[in-house]
């Protein structure tokens, strides 16, 4: 995907076209679960860059599922804090940001604008599915569109919403392979038959 800066600046959900070192932020606090998340777009000097973040930093009373039931048995609990970390990403510092989705895009020699990668929880999906540039934006547009709403986006239901890819028939790794569906013309389908 090649677009022009001005309708980068639309599919990624800002209201106006950023200039160099201009950022362009969401913040939500959700006190019930503990979570200070952050969505922002930020552009790098001269127009060299955009970049597109989303994190939560979780409040230190509250940590990722606390709300769940607790383990009393330690060696399960290392585990499932484990299991966490490499399902959800790496946690920058101990006790830092969960970044959930990172993404950048950089400009060609026409000044058009194209996805670089795209991570989300920990996970590239700029090498795992189609249209991953495309589908990053749509999920980050609909996560800002839930902050906006003062609700904390259920990131698992966008993932499985934007990032899943569904179309497993006539499409393979690889691109476009298989069938090809054939579109026939009702009307001149009488031909030489009496109505």
């Amino acid at each position: 995907m090649r677009i022009e800066y001005k309708e980068l600046m639309e599919q990624l959900g800002v209201g106006h076209i950023l200039s160099a070192y201009e950022t362009r932020p969401w913040f939500l606090h959700d006190s019930k679960n503990g979570i200070m998340c952050s969505a922002e777009i930020r552009v790098g000097p001269g127009l060299s860059d955009v970049e597109a973040e989303i994190q939560f930093l979780h409040d230190e009373d509250k940590q990722p599922g606390s709300d769940s039931e607790e383990i009393e048995d330690k060696d399960e609990d290392e585990n499932d804090e484990e299991n966490k970390r490499a399902k959800h990403g790496p946690k920058m510092g101990q006790d830092g940001p969960e970044q959930i989705m990172f993404m950048r895009f950089l400009p060609n020699k026409e000044q058009e604008w194209q996805g670089v990668f795209l991570i989300v929880r920990g996970e590239p999906y700029h090498s795992k599915i189609h249209s991953w540039d495309e589908r990053g934006m749509a999920f980050f547009c609909d996560f800002i569109a839930t902050l906006q709403m003062n609700e904390l986006p259920d990131v698992d239901e966008l993932i499985e919403e934007h990032l899943v890819d569904r179309q497993r028939g006539g499409r393979g790794r690889r691109g476009r392979v298989g069938k090809k569906g054939f579109k026939v013309e009702q009307k001149g389908m009488t031909m030489g038959m009496k109505g």
